[in-house]
């Protein structure tokens, strides 16, 4: 397992799956060591899956600045199926993450909870 993680946000690799968790109050001028570790990551490793998981986070954007960062997630991984994992207070962030995804012809869906995303991504592997 490969780990690198910051006071704001943590990213997990194993057996192909990424897991990214986000903590703490996020706005447009965060983002770029995120942006680094997982871009390098993603280069460096065999992916396959990912969830993001905005729980811990609390995310301070514009709609635009919103989209802007979806879209940047979902060029990063085309090709990947992705799980967003947020609150119930989250739910119109993970709707649009998810329409952003889509709309872009990739695979995504939201969730609640970990273990259920996790679950859906496993569905979602390419068979060997």
């Amino acid at each position: 397992m490969r780990t690198y993680s910051t006071s704001e946000f943590e990213i997990r690799i194993k057996d192909g799956l990424l897991e990214m968790r986000s903590e703490g109050t996020r706005v447009s001028q965060t983002g770029s060591d995120g942006e680094r570790a997982f871009n390098s990551l993603l280069r460096s490793e065999s992916i396959e899956i990912a969830s993001f998981d905005i729980r811990s986070a609390d995310f301070r954007f514009t709609s635009v600045e919103l989209e802007s960062r979806i879209r940047y997630i979902g060029r990063q991984c085309r090709g990947i199926p992705l799980a967003f994992i947020g609150r119930s207070d989250q739910q119109d962030q993970v709707r649009a993450a998810v329409r952003a995804i889509e709309k872009m012809d990739g695979v995504a869906r939201g969730f609640r909870s970990r273990e259920k995303a996790l679950a859906w991504l496993d569905m979602m592997r390419q068979p060997a």
